[in-house]
């Protein structure tokens, strides 16, 4: 009886040293699949403000003066008023 009780607790033992070395070995390579991820997010965090500020810059009133400017568009229309009823009522 003991040699069976003795003999199942060394294979106990066996299966727990390998099933603790699996989890520790999956443990790192998860711990390794973290690091990429981080620095794949800090990479795409720095791409975003990059472009937020490209997309502040092309909405800017002052590049689109400039952009006018650059295109001759420089003439400034004058506002038609309504105030006069002969575009209502067309006369």
């Amino acid at each position: 009886m003991k040699i069976v009780l003795k003999d199942s607790l060394i294979a106990l033992f066996f299966i727990l040293l390998v099933a603790n070395t699996g989890i520790f070995v999956s443990g790192m390579y998860l711990g390794d699949d973290i690091n990429r991820f981080d620095g794949e997010i800090k990479k795409l965090t720095r791409e975003n403000t990059l472009l937020e500020k490209e997309v502040y810059h092309a909405e800017s009133l002052q590049y689109a003066a400039s952009l006018s400017a650059k295109l001759n568009f420089t003439k400034q229309s004058q506002p038609v008023y309504f105030e006069n009823l002969k575009y209502a009522l067309n006369r």
